[in-house]
């Protein structure tokens, strides 16, 4: 459901180039026929910008550029659509006072008197009139309530209500100065191609940079008449088809003469008012219409009241209004999230719609982009940080702030990156885990693991695994563990591509959840008490194996008399003789009261391995990483 309308954007992009070239103003001296050659040449100058606006669509829609349309946020398109529902309620007001009409600029050229306005004065009748025509628009659905034979007044209302005002002007108009639409030129334009001579190229050369403009512009606030009342019938549109569509629209209107257009916001919401919800009705039954009217029946639309159409226009156009939109964003004040949830859509809504107000349309659609992708930028480059906590109700790790339930780990941060990670935003994540680290040390409760859950994150590029590489090197050298929970998609790949050195093994490829790393953190904390409690001489060996205990150097001459006894070196047997053949040396020395050099303490950070089976390295046991953990 998209009605179509000449762009006011379009016209207003058009006049310079007839006033440079002399198209816009009529001198005396050149009298009817000048002034007939001009209108000619600024006819054909409209036809060209016309066909240039619609071949820069179309292109845009060949080649797929619908995606602008996704800079445009809710917010900013729902204060865009109000601010030109005002704009166009407002337009109609003088009109429905018997003054001239106004309607290009913001609301501040809309509203104030013009030149020779305040001698005109207002007319009563029209006044009276004009409040008759809205008490009836606003009503007439309600007829239908009381009696069935009312229904088709009902749904007709527009219909009824011209075919009531034509005979009451046509009979009181001149006597009560009543303004009427007048003679309309009857008939179907020819069709003609707007390029014709060289001058019409180098006019089209000239005016390109405003038709990409202008043809930008259309489409997007095109599209966002056309979402807004998409969103209130139910039904998608497809943006790629709403730019072809208008690209052949403009270009059919070029051979025609016309001038851009666009979906018409006022009669869209007339449209919607009416009950029609398809394009069918929307566009083809309302051409066949115009088509049939300028034909045959142009001389009866003389004596239509202009205060009544605006009245039409004017009830259409409340339809547009979001009002609603702009309460429901205040009202998430009251929510436990982030205030920059609702205070900065609240404000994008505030600034499309009072930039749309006081600059115009263009302004407004500009600032409404530009603002969007204000908002975007900020958002990716400052995402929220969402500290996890654990449910014992329902056995998840969520949120702290939003759940009262939730209860962090002593000595662990779970936390949660809400968007992609990439260089615009790695540095933030790694100032919040140094503050988070400093604020636990300085409230005596140091951390020792920190948990990124990635179940939020959609991207990972180089920058931010570098950045991530580094920051877990730093925390290893700290003592406090470092890993990665419900990585899937492309950061699981690349992750598990980079670290997977740095991070416990299947982690990444089974995706462990955030319990499931905690788990492991209490096992292997588990395993290094249980291996400090432990005596010396029962310890396992370690998984090292600089560590297997050897003679001192005073004692190497004597070393041939004890591997006199293993088998050769490289037999089956090695490496267990050679463990044994260690310790009976060790011993050896002990009992000749020759005590041998310690062994150095073990860092925290080091774990004694379950006992290997002798005959297998104890590397190749365990892939030849170590196991560590990391508090």
């Amino acid at each position: 459901m998209h009605s179509a309308s000449p762009s006011v954007l379009a016209v207003w992009h058009l006049y310079p180039f007839l006033y440079r070239h002399g198209w816009a103003h009529q001198p005396s001296y050149w009298g009817a026929a000048g002034s007939l050659w001009r209108l000619g040449r600024a006819l054909v100058a409209g036809a060209i910008f016309t066909l240039l606006v619609g071949l820069v669509i179309t292109l845009m829609g060949v080649f797929r550029l619908a995606f602008l349309v996704r800079f445009l946020s809710r917010p900013a398109l729902s204060g865009f659509i109000t601010a030109s529902a005002i704009l166009i309620m407002v337009s109609q007001f003088k009109p429905m006072l018997g003054l001239p009409k106004y309607d290009t600029g913001g609301i501040l050229d809309i509203i104030v008197f013009h030149e020779g306005e305040l001698e005109a004065g207002c007319s009563p009748a029209t006044i009276i009139l004009s409040l008759a025509s809205v008490i009836f628009l606003t009503s007439a659905r309600k007829l239908k309530e009381y009696h069935w034979l009312l229904t088709p007044l009902g749904d007709f209302k527009e219909l009824a209500l011209l075919g009531v005002a034509a005979p009451f002007a046509c009979r009181y108009g001149e006597a009560w100065s009543i303004a009427v639409v007048g003679d309309v030129p009857s008939g179907l334009p020819a069709l003609a191609w707007p390029l014709q001579s060289q001058s019409d190229f180098a006019l089209a050369k000239e005016m390109l940079p405003g038709a990409v403009l202008v043809a930008l512009v259309t489409f997007l606030s095109s599209f966002a008449g056309a979402k807004k009342f998409a969103m209130k019938a139910g039904y998608q549109i497809i943006a790629t088809n709403e730019l072809l569509a208008l690209g052949a629209a403009n270009l059919g209107g070029a051979i025609c003469g016309a001038v851009p257009t666009q979906i018409g916001l006022s009669r869209m919401g007339i449209a919607y008012s009416a009950g029609i919800k398809s394009q069918l009705g929307a566009n083809v039954y309302v051409a066949i219409v115009i088509a049939a009217v300028l034909q045959m029946f142009s001389a009866y639309l003389y004596f239509v009241p202009r205060c009544v159409l605006n009245a039409i226009i004017l009830t259409g156009a409340s339809h547009l209004l979001e009002f609603e939109h702009m309460v429901w964003l205040w009202s998430l004040r009251s929510t436990r999230t982030r205030q920059r949830t609702y205070l900065v859509d609240f404000s994008v809504w505030w600034v499309a719609c009072l930039s749309t107000l006081y600059f115009g349309a263009l302004a407004g659609i500009v600032g409404a982009i530009i603002v969007s992708l204000t908002l975007i930028l900020y958002q990716v480059a400052d995402p929220p940080i969402t500290v996890l906590g654990w449910v014992e109700e329902n056995g998840r790790w969520m949120p702290v702030k939003t759940n009262e339930h939730a209860k962090q780990r002593a000595g662990i941060m779970a936390f949660r990156l809400e968007g992609p990670l990439f260089y615009a935003n790695i540095e933030r994540l790694q100032e919040w885990l140094a503050e988070v680290e400093v604020k636990a040390d300085c409230e005596g409760r140091p951390l020792k693991a920190l948990i990124l859950s990635a179940a939020a994150i959609s991207l990972v590029d180089t920058t931010a695994l570098e950045a991530l590489r580094q920051t877990m090197e730093a925390c290893s050298r700290r003592n406090v563990a470092f890993l990665v929970s419900n990585a899937s998609g492309q950061p699981q790949r690349i992750l598990q591509h980079v670290l997977s050195d740095m991070l416990p093994q299947d982690s990444l490829t089974s995706s462990w959840t955030t319990e499931e790393c905690v788990k492991f953190l209490i096992r292997e904390e588990g395993q290094r008490e249980e291996a400090a409690t432990m005596p010396d001489e029962s310890k396992p060996p370690l998984c090292s194996p600089v560590l297997i205990a050897a003679p001192p150097p005073r004692r190497i001459a004597s070393m041939p008399d004890f591997l006199s006894e293993d088998p050769p070196p490289h037999s089956p047997g090695d490496v267990h003789r050679r463990m044994r053949t260690s310790s009976d040396i060790a011993d050896r020395h002990n009992s000749e009261g020759d005590m041998m050099k310690g062994v150095r303490p073990l860092r925290k950070s080091t774990v004694w391995a379950s006992r290997p089976d002798l005959d297998e390295s104890p590397l190749e046991k365990s892939d030849g990483r170590r196991n560590t953990v990391f508090f």
